[in-house]
């Protein structure tokens, strides 16, 4: 089966010195590149806590008391994000997403919409009908109830028409425990569920005349 990240209990050694790189990670954080958003082919801007030795190829996940301190970076980083898109004045859905338990691959993400109020759903939202785990990720230091919360579904995917050239067939992939599914465009994939997409953003932003742009899986292109 496929594994997001390594799992392994390797120690890590200098916390103290994780910390003081998170700080600064968190204040470079606070600046979104605005220069990037305003190019008219922009689709979205996007940031991850892309530290080592956690965040590599072969991804580590740190302790639930060190991702709190991620954690808190992002909701600072949210509020600067959220003043500076609204100087920009032009449309803007702000989220933060928090991955469970692949923590190291949370990030905060502003998508480029064409008009004000709209949003931008994922293709992936989950039918698992679970709530947010306040409890577990909660910290003094900042109050996740200030945002609603959605979940989506962290997968791992393979698209039909990629298997042509694989050394799997998608027999092996159903075998594996993956499962066929259907894109709104007509795009078939196969997915295999690996953990919870907590999508946040601050409570009042949406309301019921919203409306909605669906973010899809892309298949790769054709070389």
């Amino acid at each position: 089966m496929y594994r997001p990240y390594n799992s392994d209990r390797k120690k890590i050694r200098g916390w103290k010195r994780r910390i003081r790189q998170v700080d600064g990670w968190g204040e470079r954080l606070k600046q979104p590149n605005l220069e990037w958003f305003k190019r008219e082919n922009a689709r979205h801007n996007y940031e991850r806590c892309n530290l080592s030795p956690f965040y590599r190829l072969d991804k580590r996940q740190p302790p639930l008391w060190f991702f709190k301190l991620i954690i808190a970076k992002f909701l600072i980083a949210y509020d600067e994000w959220e003043k500076a898109f609204d100087r920009l004045a032009l449309p803007y859905d702000l989220q933060v997403i928090i991955y469970d338990p692949a923590y190291i691959s949370s990030e905060i993400i502003s998508y480029r919409m064409k008009e004000k109020g709209e949003h931008m759903s994922v293709s992936w939202l989950s039918e698992l009908d679970k709530p947010f785990p306040y409890k577990k990720f909660e910290h003094p230091s900042y109050d996740l109830s200030q945002f609603d919360w959605r979940l989506a579904d962290e997968q791992h995917i393979h698209f039909e028409d990629e298997l042509e050239d694989a050394d799997f067939t998608a027999e092996d992939l159903l075998k594996d425990g993956y499962t066929k599914k259907t894109q709104g465009n007509g795009e078939v994939y196969y997915a295999i569920r690996l953990g919870d997409e907590w999508i946040g953003r601050r409570k009042g932003k949406l309301n019921a005349n919203s409306n909605s742009r669906i973010w899809s899986y892309q298949v790769p292109p054709t070389l």
